[in-house]
């Protein structure tokens, strides 16, 4: 018995090591003519070096002025206050209209986050974006599929789209839906 709580220590013990190199790594600098391959494999990024991706999120999680489809309207409740208006919506759920954002939910869950264009602004993922056509896909790419009324991007089930008035050509809203229910 003895034995093997003793080999499982030794086991988990390499686990418990939070170093973001390998033990062996720490002696490379140190060895004549250290090359640019240890500096770019082990040397550790400031964050100002760092470009955060605004899409996808790294979580897998895509927000929209703070919400994800796996939040609850409760959290849109914090975030916003009360809806000022709620209405019927698609799929049997109630849209929840708050001071320049709706929010459909089902079930209290949330299905999909609408922006209108009229908010000027919205927040992905953290990081603020103009309604300019332009300026959105400068920061996020290419789409990843056109539609008669706008263009988006998909991720892990998740679809920001990006809807465009046809006869002006600007933003119309932004929204976050699951792409697997349409």
């Amino acid at each position: 018995m003895l034995t093997i709580m003793m080999l499982l220590t030794g086991m988990l013990s390499s686990l418990s090591n939070q170093d973001y190199s390998p033990s062996y790594a720490a002696t490379v600098p140190h060895v004549m003519g250290a090359s640019s391959i240890y500096h770019a494999a082990y040397a550790q990024t400031l964050p100002e070096q760092v470009q955060t991706p605004i899409y996808p999120a790294k979580s897998g999680f895509e927000t929209l002025n703070g919400l994800t489809l796996q939040s609850r309207i409760e959290d849109a409740n914090k975030l916003y206050g009360e809806p000022f208006e709620r209405v019927p919506a698609y799929m049997a759920g109630e849209e929840h209209r708050y001071d320049g954002l709706s929010v459909g939910a089902y079930e209290d869950w949330i299905y999909y986050v609408s922006v209108p264009a009229e908010a000027g602004v919205f927040n992905l993922n953290g990081h603020e974006l103009p309604m300019e056509i332009r300026e959105i896909r400068a920061r996020l790419g290419e789409p990843d599929f056109t539609a008669d009324d706008g263009f988006g991007y998909e991720h892990q089930g998740q679809a920001l789209k990006i809807f465009v008035d046809s006869s002006s050509g600007k933003v119309r809203s932004v929204e976050l839906f699951d792409s697997t229910s349409v």
